[in-house]
């Protein structure tokens, strides 16, 4: 549980946010966030492999998001030479937040559901980080005496360092490298390197890792002949990208380092066109009427649909003119509290509230461009109870907080034929902040990793 301190290039390293012991968590819910997870999976690949459906939702966000343009940009130039390689890796985390509904009758306890409010499948990590904090509560509810078993078990980071070495196997070279894409200022350090003594150990040896920033990737990645990647010379067979693709602001050079990556052979985890899938613009989409259908047109398949909008939270496009749309932003300007107004990136945060919530929206009332770009979210009520932040160089501090769960998982599939091959749920965390703030970032200090003590 140690990151390395961001602040400057040095070598020092710190312990990881975390609280003193795992936070209660309805069993119920947590259980209903783990049995979605395949099904969201399978849902955000088919909306990766729909590059016209892409095309159509961002057609408005392209005028005001020129990040977003050039991703579209660089899609519709793979669409036009050809998917040169159609195995890509999904790796996903779903976050999920409880809402309360109302109070049991016969015992007055309040009562929660369960809602997704964000969906990532761009740059995901830290899971290594997610099973030492639960192992450490593990531990902590021994010497107190209490169950652990409440407690669940957290193999995250090793299902995703064996779906890393089966991507690299599917490759079918021996020689190929692995390349995790990644800032050189990055928190996980250590993480990687037990990834990297992972998949040495399960390729006897052969498997050799590079890390390169996007940065770099513009200087040293080369495309050969028959679209392979190449750095410095040896041949790329898996890209693991943690360098979100909407929530980091490449350059042009940066830019065309993952153009190169998505016209080349290599197996991506994820292909752009997955990481850009799970922008609070595709959200919205997939869960107005029909959004959620469109992918799973098959009668038998109707019971993952059931299971995917009974955990949607209510969303709002907010580009159109007509009549409905008018009224939403008309009540949200109202009724602040019961809405977030949020941008269409990955990974949280620049998120409005209340006042500011207002305000946005009366500034951007006549900018039609402006509005697709943001999305009306609806305002869950979570549970607060209580807990211990403990953070480096900082007294501990006892507080009410709230949590936010997050369930993790890898999907391997065609994006040509759209056939899977595999499909697992593996892994969660639990992001836990102070009930007063709005936003909560392990990374960014406010908020500090957790594990659920169910019941």
């Amino acid at each position: 549980m140690i990151l390395r301190y961001k602040l400057t290039l040095n070598h020092f390293a710190q312990f990881a946010p975390v609280s003193l012991l795992p936070s209660p968590f309805p069993r119920e819910a947590f259980e209903k966030a783990i049995a979605v997870q395949q099904a969201m999976q399978l849902l955000y690949f088919r909306v990766g492999c729909d590059f016209d459906f892409l095309f159509e939702a961002y057609k408005d966000v392209v005028k005001t998001d020129k990040q977003i343009k050039q991703m579209v940009d660089i899609l519709r130039e793979v669409q036009k030479q050809g998917i040169k390689q159609p195995q890509t890796l999904l790796i996903m985390r779903s976050d999920y937040m409880l809402n309360k509904v109302g109070s049991n009758k016969e015992n007055g306890n309040d009562q929660y559901e369960i809602k997704q409010i964000e969906a990532n499948t761009g740059a995901i990590g830290g899971l290594g980080n997610d099973r030492r904090t639960s192992e450490l509560h593990q531990r902590l509810l021994k010497r107190i005496g209490m169950d652990p078993t409440n407690a669940p078990q957290n193999e995250g980071d090793t299902h995703l360092i064996n779906s890393l070495f089966m991507a690299w196997k599917a490759f079918d070279n021996s020689n190929a490298l692995l390349v995790i894409l990644s800032h050189v200022k990055f928190s996980y350090k250590f993480e990687l390197r037990k990834i990297e003594d992972e998949l040495d150990r399960l390729s006897e040896g052969h498997l050799r890792v590079a890390y390169v920033s996007l940065k770099d990737g513009y200087y040293d990645f080369k495309l050969a002949a028959d679209s392979s990647l190449l750095l410095n010379g040896k041949v790329v067979g898996v890209v693991y990208s943690l360098i979100s693709a909407l929530g980091y602001k490449a350059n042009e050079e940066e830019m065309e380092a993952r153009k190169m990556i998505e016209l080349s052979t290599a197996i991506k985890a994820p292909s752009l066109a997955i990481a850009i899938s799970s922008s609070k613009k595709i959200q919205q989409l997939l869960a107005s009427p029909g959004g959620v259908e469109r992918f799973f047109p098959d009668p038998t398949e109707a019971d993952k649909v059931k299971a995917i909008r009974e955990i949607f939270t209510g969303l709002w496009g907010l580009e159109g003119q007509d009549e409905k749309t008018e009224q939403i932003i008309a009540d949200a300007i109202e009724n602040p509290s019961n809405y977030v107004l949020k941008p269409n990136g990955e990974c949280g945060g620049n998120n409005y509230y209340d006042d500011k919530l207002v305000e946005k929206l009366r500034t951007m009332a006549n900018n039609q461009e402006e509005r697709a770009a943001h999305i009306l979210m609806q305002k869950l009520h979570p549970m607060i109870t209580k807990n211990y932040f403990l953070r480096s160089s900082i007294l501990p501090q006892f507080g009410f907080v709230v949590s936010e769960l997050g369930v993790y998982g890898t999907l391997m599939g065609n994006m040509l034929d759209r056939t899977v091959s595999y499909n697992a749920q593996s892994g969660h965390l639990l992001r836990t902040k102070l009930a007063g703030a709005n936003e909560g970032g392990i990374s960014v200090g406010t908020a500090v990793g957790d594990s659920p003590y169910l019941f």
